[in-house]
């Protein structure tokens, strides 16, 4: 019940029941997993590589332990991002430095005489190829 200022009385609040025709529903978008894997890897990449902190050198004993659901979804984050890295390695040094460049690992196209975006599209097709065949990112394309 809410007063109404007007009339300084108690009154219900008005509500209208919305039909069924007038509900829009939107349809859910799949994230495309090759930017998904690309932003794992990019985690990775600018991950510290000198993990000498505390948490690092934790023991894990058998029994049962508190766990952060955040930090065990990083960790499998850049797990898949280092799946992802070493399957970028195993690209021709052309294609890897154009992939690098288009997730902004690197600054600079060192290959003038190559055209980039013909390259970045090549290293694109060859990437995917190879992640829809891994068995740590398969399922992402599922």
């Amino acid at each position: 019940m809410s007063a109404t200022a007007t009339f300084g009385t108690l009154a219900p609040p008005t509500l209208r029941r919305v039909r069924r025709e007038e509900v829009v529903k939107t349809k859910f978008s799949k994230p495309d997993p090759y930017a998904l894997l690309m932003a794992c890897w990019v985690d990775y990449m600018r991950t510290d590589d000198a993990d000498l902190k505390a948490h690092g050198m934790k023991l894990t004993g058998d029994g049962w332990t508190a766990k952060d659901v955040h930090e065990s979804q990083y960790l499998a984050d850049l797990k898949t991002g280092e799946a992802v890295g070493i399957m970028i390695d195993s690209l021709s040094g052309l294609h890897r430095w154009a992939i690098c460049k288009s997730q902004r690992i690197s600054k600079g196209w060192r290959y003038p005489n190559a055209d980039y975006a013909a390259t970045l599209q090549e290293a694109r097709a060859e990437l995917e190829e190879k992640l829809r065949k891994h068995v740590a990112t398969r399922l992402y394309f599922l």
